[in-house]
Parts: C-alpha cells; sequence; structure tokens
C-alpha cells in the first residue's frame, strides 16, 4: 500500500475515533446549547468566521439568533450578538460570567489561581482588588512613584 494511502487512512481513522468519543461524552450534558452552526471536527466553526469575524458573526446573528453557540477550536464560546442580550450578561447575569475561563498556563503562573488576575471572582478576589485599589493604586501611591515616571519619560525621550 502506497505511504499516502496510508497516511489518508490513519487520518480518517482518527477524526472518526475522535468524532465517537466527543459524541459519547456530549450526551451527558447537563444543560442544552443554544443554536448555532454545526462546528466541524477539531477546527470546530472556524472556517464560518471568514476574514472579516464580526461580519461572519453578525450573519450567523441574523440566523440562529442574538445568542448562539460556537466552538472556535476547542474552546466552547456562547456569543450574544445583540444589545439587549449582552446587557442581560452584564448587568443581570454578571456573576456568573465574571470570572476568566480555566487555563492551564495561568494555574502554573499564578500559583494555583491565587492572585488577583487569574483568582475566579468571590469574596477574596474582592478582598485583593480592594488591597490594590486603596494601597497600589491611591492618590498617594501615584505621588510616591511620580519621581519614578517623570525619570522614565525623560529616558525615553533622551534614547528615542
Amino acid at each position: 500500500m502506497p505511504t499516502i494511502a496510508v497516511i489518508f487512512l490513519s487520518t480518517l481513522l482518527a477524526v472518526g475515533v475522535y468524532s465517537l468519543i466527543k459524541k459519547l461524552r456530549s450526551r451527558g450534558s447537563s444543560l442544552p446549547l443554544p443554536p448555532g452552526p454545526r462546528p466541524w471536527p477539531i477546527i470546530g466553526n472556524l472556517p464560518h468566521m471568514g476574514p472579516v469575524p464580526h461580519h461572519a458573526t453578525a450573519a450567523l446573528a441574523r440566523k440562529y439568533g442574538p445568542l448562539m453557540y460556537l466552538r472556535l477550536g476547542f474552546v466552547d464560546v456562547v456569543v450574544a450578538a445583540s444589545a439587549s442580550v449582552a446587557a442581560q450578561f452584564l448587568k443581570v447575569h454578571d456573576a456568573n460570567f465574571s470570572s476568566r475561563p480555566p487555563n492551564s498556563g495561568a494555574k502554573y503562573i499564578a500559583y494555583n489561581y491565587q492572585d488577583l488576575v487569574f483568582r475566579p471572582y468571590g469574596p477574596r478576589w474582592r478582598m485583593l482588588r480592594k488591597i490594590s485599589s486603596v494601597h497600589l493604586f491611591s492618590g498617594k501611591a501615584m505621588d510616591d512613584y511620580s519621581y519614578v515616571r517623570q525619570v522614565r519619560l525623560i529616558n525615553n525621550f533622551l534614547i528615542n
């Protein structure tokens, strides 16, 4: 058998096994997802995005409605394509969507999500934010570092 045929058949088999595993895993999904275009295996809905993603998203919103589900690669995304739905996300359901998605790089860089940037929203995040706003970004702290900012500005001016 020629090597190209072997490569093609093994790729086809791998995609088939991946699709089967994905289908078996998704049967136990707890909540229904909004409507959206059917994703391709592995690359998801990236081909639907085209060269101008906001135009493609608007076209998809006309077809599937203001709230739709897309899979971009391996990342599942729920898109709010109208101002009223976005207001629902940002004002009514803000606590549900205020944390960043988990990220393996952030887990190791931020000591298991313990810093202010990657920490999930909650009481400890609010305390860290309050401490940083009171001590790091207060008027007194800005005045204390004004000399450093002036020196950097002069250095940048002289170098460039």
